[in-house]
């Protein structure tokens, strides 16, 4: 019984619509797959309506970009209410926050000779999701930039060391953790191995952090031994995933997977 508990589709930095994803995870002989957009639940009704067609466990989440003393942290959210108001009040301000953060990032680009206009970036939706994957299409749309098959011009321009970076300053990582337990889902602390640093991880641990995503592509064997021994000592459930887009030659869906037996997961038949 496996399962990939980190996704992502168009509603957000993928390439897949949810009816897709949910249709692949069948092929691939999933048990179950979660829809964790960034910041954003809009995608959630049509993921959860085409795993009831497919017969497939599909469990609604989301993944909150967030920052705690300088630190970013992205938190994943499990089996969140995804009509709770509260939270989607505060999503459709963290998405406006994120807009005004992408305009500041193309001012960056702009000194380094890779102008884009926005609405090169969002076309006719004028309210669409907009991050780092909207504008790297839109430089490769205008040919600013070539293939970058090796993703080296990526980092250099929008990685989180790139020349046109802006770290996230949209919500803090307690105030995302409480806000998942408010629309009764339970919070994880997306791959902690990229994040070279542990310090605050007992601080998250004492405001309602539930569990650490162990199971990740990019986890070597010593890491996610590591973070398997973090889990225990805090006393957090285990997860894992693909961190899906749908893009070709990157992660593939069911990479990460978990299986149920390998872990406690509360949230998967709530």
């Amino acid at each position: 019984m496996a399962f990939d508990l980190h996704t992502h589709t168009l509603y957000s930095d993928g390439v897949s619509t949810p009816e897709e994803l949910v249709k692949r995870a069948k092929e691939k002989g999933l048990t179950g797959v979660a829809l964790t957009d960034h910041d954003t639940v809009d995608g959630l009704p049509a993921f959860l309506a085409a795993g009831r067609a497919y017969g497939l466990v599909c469990i609604p989440g989301v993944e909150l970009s967030t920052e705690l003393e300088g630190v970013e942290f992205h938190i994943l959210g499990y089996q969140v209410d995804h009509t709770h108001t509260g939270l989607r009040e505060r999503l459709k301000q963290v998405l406006a926050a994120r807009r005004e953060r992408a305009r500041r990032m193309l001012e960056l680009l702009a000194r380094h000779g890779m102008e884009l206009e926005w609405e090169e970036i969002v076309g006719d939706k004028p309210n669409a999701f907009v991050g780092r994957f909207q504008i790297y299409q839109a430089l490769k749309a205008k040919k600013l930039i070539g293939p970058d098959e090796d993703r080296k011009v990526f980092n250099y321009l929008l990685g989180t060391q790139g020349v046109a970076y802006i770290p996230h300053r949209e919500l803090s990582t307690l105030e995302a953790i409480a806000l998942i337990r408010a629309a009764g889902g339970w919070p994880v602390l997306a791959h902690p191995g990229r994040l070279g640093n542990d310090r605050l991880l007992p601080t998250l641990v004492d405001h309602g952090l539930a569990g650490l995503e162990v199971y990740y592509p990019e986890h070597s064997p010593a890491v996610t031994a590591k973070y398997l021994t973090l889990a225990r000592k805090f006393g957090l459930f285990v997860t894992g995933g693909s961190d899906y887009h749908g893009i070709p030659q990157e992660r593939d869906l069911g990479d990460g997977q978990i299986d149920e037996q390998e872990a406690y997961l509360p949230f998967l038949w709530q």
